[in-house]
């Protein structure tokens, strides 16, 4: 049996990946330091509860994926872990041009909240890289669900976990930025 997983090694996966792809390639100027907070999950009918009106008190775009060991743990809706993405509207433009995707002239809301899920997925895809290098499984997400403000349904996560992550990173003077995530500990391969 492998070493077992401390999860506290996502923060760190995250907050690099994010100082990288927005600050270092992207050029964007922290205004404070990213804070980390642990918090209790919020679950309707087995599902995380995806809200901004606790993160935020601006319109938000979010994005959110259930974590799963597998293929077939995906298709027999398992989840081992959530991520939601919440981008503050009046900055989600800066953010994606940052994270090198391709904003729209119209900036509607229907091609930004799918920019959303296209950031969301760069996240998630980080994450899942770094821990297959350190030897843990090799993760599948879902496609991301995407919204405005809220994601009514929620989404799959490992219903044994009662506490999520949320990691808030300040650019342009203000909150602009909040990832949350929830994961089962992993063992190594």
């Amino acid at each position: 049996m492998g070493k077992s997983f401390d999860i506290q090694i996502v923060n760190p996966i995250i907050t690099s990946f994010i100082e990288d792809i927005l600050v270092a390639k992207g050029s964007l100027v922290a205004s404070k330091p990213c804070e980390i907070a642990a918090k209790p999950i919020d679950e309707y009918a087995n599902r995380m509860i995806i809200k901004a009106s606790d993160k935020f008190d601006v319109p938000v775009f979010i994005a959110a994926s259930s974590l799963y060991l597998s293929a077939a743990d995906m298709n027999a809706h398992r989840a081992c872990g959530a991520m939601a993405v919440y981008v503050d509207i009046e900055v989600a433009d800066k953010i994606f041009k940052a994270a090198g995707l391709q904003v729209p002239y119209d900036e509607d809301d229907d091609s930004m909240m799918a920019l959303c899920g296209q950031f969301c997925t760069k996240i998630i895809d980080a994450l899942k890289t770094r821990l297959a290098q350190d030897d843990y499984p090799k993760l599948e997400a879902s496609i991301p669900v995407i919204y405005r403000n809220a994601i009514s349904e929620g989404v799959e996560f490992s219903k044994g976990q009662n506490e999520k992550q949320e990691m808030s990173f300040y650019f342009f003077k203000h909150k602009a930025l909040v990832i949350d995530w929830t994961l089962v500990p992993l063992v190594k391969k």
